[in-house]
């Protein structure tokens, strides 16, 4: 299989740090580029502070080039750059995005700038593939939404959702890197509050539940209950929720339609099964799923399906009404992971 050359939009921060993990022995992609903050611009990517757990791998040696330097394409042209990633925080992402995208470059966002916007398909493989349209711009979805939408989705395969309620427990790695060297915010002084993200978790849903005509997504028509806070935990975002159904439903029968997620296709970066069934969920020890198995000590750069399921646990069925929490790893399938896996699927699907 010969392998994309691909543009990394981030150097030091979290998701580019995923996407430089997860792309550096991908068999798909290949890293020939890398771009970040004026602060990283002209320094070896080997001398960018490593934010990760996991030790830094072989990267390439690459000088990174400065993600606002107007000749950003003209450099990517030159290397044969076909594909970016960008884990761009959301100001910057508006315009160097549309930038590489006019020059012919397909991007893959995981930033918040272009979701839900005409022309820019926002797509999750197991839930919205009828959302996918040829482009050269694509979107993931919030990393709230993942350990959500999912489960929910297959349960919408039963019955139309009639109303929603989610309360989230989120990660520190969800703010960026800086909380996860914070002390205070380590030992449980942490902030809650996370402005705009139960908006955010909430359109997103509806957007990726709903159905498509002619490029265009109607959202799903029930309103859902969402609350999120932050809470001091590394990685790991939980939430527990509660929805009822048009019509009454059985356990057997969501546990089934729950097995049987999936995209139909085998891919690097999808999980044994998108959805790991246990009885009740341990944050510790379920953070790294790959849909049958969990990890103690995973190596995300050769393992691209751990973290990439999402573990539902205190699953239970009363007529109309279904709970269930859920967890899964929001820098892995909230974030890098998962765009990695949806431009798998896309340029699979697209050729």
């Amino acid at each position: 299989m010969t392998r994309r050359k691909c543009l990394v939009l981030g150097a030091g921060g979290l998701v580019g740090q995923r996407l430089q993990q997860r792309l550096v022995n991908h068999p798909m992609f290949e890293i020939v580029a890398v771009a970040g903050s004026p602060s990283s611009a002209d320094k070896q990517l080997s001398s960018i502070p490593w934010r990760l757990d996991e030790i830094r791998p072989d990267l390439p040696e690459l000088l990174v080039v400065d993600a606002n330097d107007p000749n950003l394409t003209q450099h990517c042209q030159s290397l044969g750059v076909e594909i970016a990633f960008s884990g761009l925080p959301s100001s910057v992402a508006q315009s160097v995005e549309q930038v590489l995208v006019d020059a012919g470059i397909t991007v893959f966002s995981n930033s918040s700038a272009y979701r839900r916007k005409p022309n820019v398909p926002m797509v999750i493989p197991e839930i919205n593939p009828h959302h996918n349209y040829p482009s050269k711009h694509y979107c993931a979805t919030n990393c709230t939404l993942i350990p959500l939408a999912l489960p929910v989705a297959a349960i919408a395969k039963l019955s139309t959702i009639v109303s929603l309620k989610m309360r989230s427990e989120q990660a520190l790695s969800g703010a960026g890197w800086q909380l996860l060297f914070d002390q205070q915010a380590l030992s449980g002084n942490v902030n809650p509050n996370i402005d705009g993200e139960a908006e955010k978790t909430s359109a997103e849903l509806l957007h990726v539940l709903g159905s498509v005509q002619n490029q265009l997504v109607t959202p799903a028509k029930f309103s859902p209950e969402i609350k999120c806070k932050r809470i001091a935990r590394r990685d790991g975002h939980q939430v527990f929720v509660t929805l009822y159904t048009q019509k009454p439903l059985e356990l057997t029968e969501i546990i089934e339609q729950m097995k049987i997620l999936d995209i139909g296709i085998e891919l690097p970066s999808k999980p044994k099964q998108t959805i790991h069934l246990v009885d009740r969920i341990n944050p510790d020890e379920h953070l790294w799923s790959d849909g049958e198995n969990f990890s103690s000590k995973p190596n995300p750069c050769d393992d691209l399906k751990t973290g990439m399921a999402v573990v539902v646990g205190d699953l239970s069925v009363d007529g109309k009404v279904v709970s269930f929490n859920a967890y899964s790893h929001n820098t892995i399938r909230g974030a890098a992971g998962g765009l990695v896996y949806l431009a798998e699927y896309l340029l699979t699907e697209n050729s």
